[in-house]
């Protein structure tokens, strides 16, 4: 497992923050502004996809998170890769690199190379997505 190279922090009702200089990969491949932190967007709903516009605050986002922090959520990887977050387009964030993964409560995620984080705002095994985006037809831009 890969040495954790940045951090995930779930704000309650809100973002994922993100910090330690995470690449950030667009659905074609290239790479959005690097930047030391920035915040994604969870809810669905933001105008400024895949970041945070506080559209939660205002589209009553409830974001409590339902998985089990030391169950799996993602295929388990042996391979050494660095440390990136992925858009996928109309979908989830793929995440690899055993970055570190708060829960809003506090409770530390059990590191794993790659797991996916919903960002249509309605999986039900939140923060992990549960294709649910699928169903409701969640469209990233």
């Amino acid at each position: 497992m890969p040495e954790p190279k940045g951090t995930i922090t779930i704000r309650p009702n809100g973002p994922y923050r993100v910090e330690g200089d995470v690449p950030l990969v667009a659905p074609d491949g290239t790479l959005y502004e690097p930047k030391p932190a920035y915040s994604l967007c969870r809810c669905g709903q933001s105008s400024n996809k895949p970041y945070c516009d506080a559209t939660h605050k205002e589209c009553g986002f409830i974001g409590t998170e339902m998985a089990d922090p030391t169950a799996p959520a993602g295929s388990e990887s042996s391979a050494e890769a660095a440390s990136a977050i992925h858009v996928l387009r109309d979908g989830p964030y793929e995440v690899v690199g055993a970055l570190t993964l708060t829960y809003s409560d506090g409770r530390l995620c059990e590191a794993r190379a790659f797991y996916r984080l919903c960002r249509c705002g309605a999986s039900k095994s939140k923060p992990f997505c549960d294709d649910t985006h699928l169903e409701i037809g969640f469209r990233s831009g």
